[in-house]
C-alpha cells in the first residue's frame, strides 16, 4: 500500500489519539497534499516545527497500529465483505452487506 494511502487510513483510524496540532499537520500533509512550508505558514509555526510534528505524529499512529493492527483488520474485513457480496444473489442480502460496508 502506498505510504500516502496507508497514512490516510491510519489518520482516520487513530485521529482521536493525536493532539489537534498533530492531526491538522497530518491531514494537511497527507489528505490535502500541502507542503511543509505552506503548512508552516497556515499554522504560524516554523517549517522545522511542522516537520517535527509530522514525524512525531507519524510515529505515534504507526506504533499504535503495530500493536493493534486495526488497519490490517479493516482491510481483511473489506476482503471478506467483497467475497460475501459475490456469493449473495438476493437483494435483501446485498442491501445488508451494503449497510455493513458503510458502517465499517
Amino acid at each position: 500500500m502506498e505510504k500516502y494511502f496507508k497514512m490516510s487510513y491510519l489518520i482516520d483510524i487513530y485521529s482521536s489519539l493525536l493532539t489537534d496540532k498533530q492531526l491538522k499537520v497530518l491531514e494537511y500533509y497527507y489528505n490535502d497534499d500541502i507542503s511543509l512550508s505552506e503548512i508552516a505558514s497556515m499554522l504560524n509555526i516554523s517549517r522545522q516545527g511542522v516537520y517535527d510534528t509530522l514525524k512525531r505524529a507519524e510515529k505515534i499512529i504507526s506504533e499504535y497500529d503495530d500493536k493493534l493492527n486495526l488497519l490490517e483488520k479493516y482491510e481483511r474485513n473489506i476482503e471478506l465483505i467483497d467475497k460475501l457480496e459475490g456469493l449473495c444473489e438476493d437483494k435483501e442480502s446485498l442491501s445488508l452487506i451494503k449497510e455493513i460496508r458503510e458502517n465499517l
